[in-house]
């Protein structure tokens, strides 16, 4: 909170969106996007109608998420692949159940779910478990990959790999 909270906001800020930040972003948000338009042409092809025939929102959710994860941690969690990991499946799970218990906190005060501990509640802590235990992995990867040299400083090691080899935060600050 107050002005390291401030300061280190500036500091990610300046990392993420600066104009100068952003043709960084382009190699890891093409490859993710080459990857969905291919997937898209094989599931229109796999139709026999010559178009899209699954849940397209669906996709597109799970494109979303793999271009996050690549441009934040430098690396790919597969969920473009037809068969999902487990681990994967239930980070896309939680990241969906975070938006769907959102929608009552804004409407609903979250002290007040919390002291009733309601289901919505629950959930939504649960899901925010689960989003932070496949960050805590990703930038654990990624910490361990630059420390033991089998990532160098020239590949896309994501914005907060970038944090951590350029030493601008503690690696505790950069988790939370």
């Amino acid at each position: 909170t107050g002005e390291p909270w401030r300061s280190e906001r500036l500091l990610l800020n300046r990392e993420a969106l600066a104009p100068d930040a952003i043709p960084a972003l382009v190699p890891p948000l093409s490859a993710v996007g080459e990857d969905f338009v291919r997937r898209a042409r094989a599931q229109a092809s796999q139709s026999g109608r010559g178009s899209w025939s699954g849940d397209f929102s669906q996709e597109l959710f799970r494109f979303a998420l793999e271009s996050v994860c690549h441009v934040l941690y430098g690396q790919r969690l597969g969920l473009l692949q037809d068969f999902v990991q487990p681990e994967a499946q239930r980070f896309i799970e939680a990241v969906a159940r975070m938006f769907h218990t959102t929608a009552p906190m804004l409407y609903l005060p979250p002290a007040l779910l919390r002291r009733l501990n309601t289901r919505t509640w629950r959930d939504h802590v649960q899901a925010w478990d689960a989003i932070f235990a496949q960050a805590d992995k990703c930038i654990q990867s990624v910490y361990q990959e630059l420390r033991l040299r089998r990532r160098s400083a020239q590949e896309h090691v994501g914005i907060l790999g970038n944090l951590i080899l350029r030493h601008k935060l503690p690696l505790e600050h950069i988790r939370a």
